[in-house]
């Protein structure tokens, strides 16, 4: 199962899935806002196809507003995709995966999620709650045969990314640059494997270092990236 799969690296990753032999099924970002809808599909994958042996919850989105015209109801919504639509996906899937004693369930997740860049938070925050979660449950349910995931994709060339450019966010660092394709087979290649982060940048990765040696200098840096 793969979620936000209409564009993107969703897409990809259905296509890459597809391509290595998994019967794969994609669904929009816009079919798991309602949590109900999403857990009742999920069980009628599980029992028409047998089982879920993989889940990505890649779907996601940012409201793309200002701080002073944010609302509790675009925390809420933005909330209900990028957190409890995956929270509600995982705890779907996991009893069947932990009586086979096998699974992999992939959160995609967000540099911004760990190194927030100034703005109204509301993505960076529900993305920081998905690591968290995703984090937590892995020390669970791995000794159970379940792997867990968190993506930390860098900076991708998407209608998010290119939106968020558009709205006045400095363009990233080359290297720090990645395209669907890259990130997918990426994810393909770690997934399965008993390290949690799969993450597409070693200078971000150096980023969070200097921010946790470093935090007055690196918040100051920030401020003013």
């Amino acid at each position: 199962m793969v979620t936000g799969a209409s564009s993107g690296l969703g897409r990809r990753l259905a296509l890459d899935l597809a391509a290595a032999g998994s019967v794969v099924t994609a669904v929009a970002r816009s079919d798991v806002s309602d949590t109900g809808a999403w857990t009742a599909l999920l069980a009628e994958v599980a029992k028409t196809r047998g089982r879920v042996d993989i889940l990505v919850n890649n779907a996601a989105t940012d409201p793309g507003i200002r701080l002073a015209e944010m609302t509790m109801d675009d925390v809420r919504r933005t909330f209900e995709v990028n957190f409890f639509a995956a929270v509600a996906g995982t705890l779907a899937v996991l009893p069947g995966m932990i009586d086979r004693g096998a699974g992999i369930v992939v959160n995609v997740s967000s540099d911004g999620g760990r190194l927030p860049s100034p703005g109204p938070g509301i993505y960076p925050a529900s993305k920081a709650a998905l690591s968290a979660f995703t984090e937590s449950v892995s020390f669970r349910v791995a000794r159970r045969g379940v792997r867990m995931h968190v993506v930390y994709p860098a900076w991708m060339p998407t209608a998010m990314g290119r939106d968020a450019i558009g709205r006045g966010l400095r363009a990233p660092p080359r290297l720090t640059r990645r395209t669907g394709e890259e990130v997918a087979r990426l994810i393909l290649a770690r997934m399965g494997g008993r390290t949690v982060d799969i993450s597409a940048s070693r200078l971000i990765d150096a980023a969070a270092v200097f921010r946790v040696t470093l935090p007055r200098t690196y918040h100051f840096f920030r401020r003013t990236w």
